[in-house]
């Protein structure tokens, strides 16, 4: 069955290229090239240690518009991350403990790489994407509201302390190879207009072996590699998920606006041992929520998740943020400033045959100020204190205080 799905998906990429393609001879519109991207610099001293990080985003998306209303496009995304983690996630940062979906392809010695490349369809029908993209639980995903790029509670890219386990958004599919569905945004109209759904399909998820997937570091397998292999995967990743935002009016031209996200994904367990397995297939649920109401914006998530560990009482990962954030607005001289917090259980009863570093208890406070340079630019300042409660063979329990820098720009 799994190469057959692979076969279709396949067959579907290849298709909708053609379409684009051909279209684009017959279109109504040129062909459009937009540049888009983001980029942050962090410096900063955790735990008295000084340290930095540079993470970058680029993409170039080509389209055009038929004369029927149709949309096709193309889209690549190339990805800067000067630093990874350095510790194993049970269930948080890459949600699961065999090999999870790629990150993308390029020299695994090099912090860049190619990040995404898909085509898509857009029409009176929804929208059709296929290739390697994030999946529909994070495209629709809600957290708890942020003023940084990359140094937060939650759904991080950095993390100077080394310490942060908290993640409530449902990617574990990665950039994989996938097809995505999303009905059109406002079909069902009336009570529900405001309602957005989609559903992703990946076949395969798996390391696609040195030296073509970059950076590795984000794989976990056994640290003895006696249990996993680079051929224990997942197969057949299905997400389900849905987006629901309604205004409300609240006296005069002000409205409070809400904010649901909510989803569901599951893959096959493939860990390719001869003993009984203490892996099951995949399983993990997320639900968020945001209020907005002038500047200030109010909301939180949580996540819970099997981490594809088989049925023990207790074992799986639980994880959940809140924070506020208060913008003045996005043009120069305006600021913003913002309060996090976040918490994650990740355990395992009875006798552990994995790491017990991926078995932590983690608590990230976090509290900072930005000030926008420009459009697009800005410049802040935070502090961040997170508390890791370890196994004594992991190390014990840990705690660090960080205050970093950052500046990032949007395009």
């Amino acid at each position: 069955m799994t190469g057959l799905r692979a076969t279709l998906l396949g067959a579907s990429a290849a298709v909708l290229t053609a379409q684009i393609a051909v279209g684009a001879a017959y279109a109504a519109d040129p062909v459009k090239i937009d540049v888009s991207g983001e980029a942050s610099a962090v410096a900063g001293v955790a735990d008295g240690d000084a340290q930095g990080d540079v993470n970058a985003k680029v993409s170039f998306k080509g389209s055009t518009v038929l004369d029927n209303g149709l949309e096709l496009g193309a889209v690549l995304t190339g990805r800067l991350d000067a630093d990874q983690p350095r510790q194993l996630f049970g269930g948080g940062r890459y949600s699961g403990l065999l090999i999870g979906g790629p990150r993308g392809v390029g020299p695994d010695s090099s912090d860049a790489y190619l990040q995404g490349a898909y085509a898509y369809a857009r029409g009176s029908f929804g929208q059709l994407i296929v290739g390697r993209d994030a999946g529909i639980a994070r495209i629709l995903s809600v957290s708890s509201p942020t003023i940084f790029s990359s140094v937060n509670v939650n759904d991080w890219q950095t993390d100077l302390s080394g310490l942060n386990d908290v993640h409530t958004i449902n990617d574990f599919s990665g950039y994989s190879t996938k097809l995505t569905y999303m009905p059109p945004a406002n079909f069902l109209g009336g009570v529900f207009g405001g309602l957005q759904l989609g559903v992703s399909y990946s076949p395969v998820l798996k390391n696609c072996g040195d030296p073509l997937c970059a950076p590795q570091t984000g794989f976990v397998i056994s640290p003895d590699g006696a249990m996993l292999t680079a051929d224990s995967h997942w197969d057949d990743a299905v997400e389900a998920a849905l987006y629901y935002e309604k205004g409300i009016k609240v006296g005069g031209s002000n409205r409070l606006f809400v904010g649901v996200g909510a989803s569901f994904v599951t893959a096959d367990e493939h860990a390719g041992l001869d003993a009984p397995s203490i892996y099951d297939d995949y399983e993990a649920y997320s639900v968020g929520l945001n209020l907005a109401y002038r500047g200030i914006t109010l909301g939180g998530s949580v996540k819970s998740t099997n981490a594809g560990l088989a049925s023990l009482g207790d074992d799986g990962y639980l994880a959940f943020d809140a924070g506020v954030t208060f913008r003045t607005g996005e043009e120069e001289g305006d600021v913003a400033v913002m309060l996090g917090y976040g918490q994650s259980e990740a355990n395992s009863i009875g006798l552990n045959p994995l790491d017990p570093s991926l078995f932590q208890d983690t608590r990230t406070a976090q509290a900072g100020v930005t000030y926008v340079l420009g459009r697009g630019i800005t410049i802040g300042a935070a502090a961040q204190y997170t508390e890791a409660k370890k196994p004594v063979a992991a190390g014990g329990p840990q705690e660090a205080a960080t205050v970093v820098i950052e500046s990032s720009i949007k395009f």
